[in-house]
Order: C-alpha cells, then structure tokens, then sequence
C-alpha cells in the first residue's frame, strides 16, 4: 500500500485501515502474551477511532477472504468469529 491514499479510499479510510493494519502486524509480531500485546498495540496508537473503524474493517476483509478460501458465507464467517468473542470475553469474567 503505497502512502498516498487511492481514489477509493478517502485520506480518513486510509488511515483507518493503516491504523487497524498496524494493531494486527504489531498484536501478530509481538513475543508477549496476546493480551499484553493487544493492549500496548492499542496503546501505541494516537486515535482510538480510527483503530476502530480500522479493526472493524480488516476483520471484514479477512472474513471476505477465509470466506472465498473456505466456502462459507461471509456473514457465517463473522457469526462464528461474534461467538467466539462472545464465549472468550465470557470466560474472562470473574464469576465473583
């Protein structure tokens, strides 16, 4: 991706998508465990809104991808990734 955003992306979706790229490469490289790493990959960057609307987009791709790879739908792709989150953000409450 070159830094001059393209003519299909405005200047503010290419540094959403720029900022949510970052966080995975940064979370994906890290030698720390995920949360540790998740959290100083947000902490690095300077808007929380455009890591946002960034994550929410390359999660988006990626489902659009693993979707043509696998032969699912896109939209199963992401209900199975929504349970997920659900049950490990379940399983990471203090039932106290």
């Amino acid at each position: 991706m070159s830094s001059e955003a393209g003519s299909w992306l405005s200047p503010t979706q290419f540094r959403c998508l720029r900022s949510g790229l970052r966080v995975v490469t940064t979370w994906a490289a890290e030698d720390r465990e995920s949360d540790t790493a998740l959290q100083q990959a947000l902490h690095d960057e300077p808007d929380p809104s455009e890591v946002i609307v960034g994550l929410a987009t390359v999660s988006r791709l990626l489902a659009i991808e693993l979707a043509a790879a696998t032969g699912a739908t896109e939209t199963e792709v992401l209900s199975r990734l929504a349970a997920t989150v659900h049950r490990l953000q379940g399983a990471g409450r203090d039932p106290g």
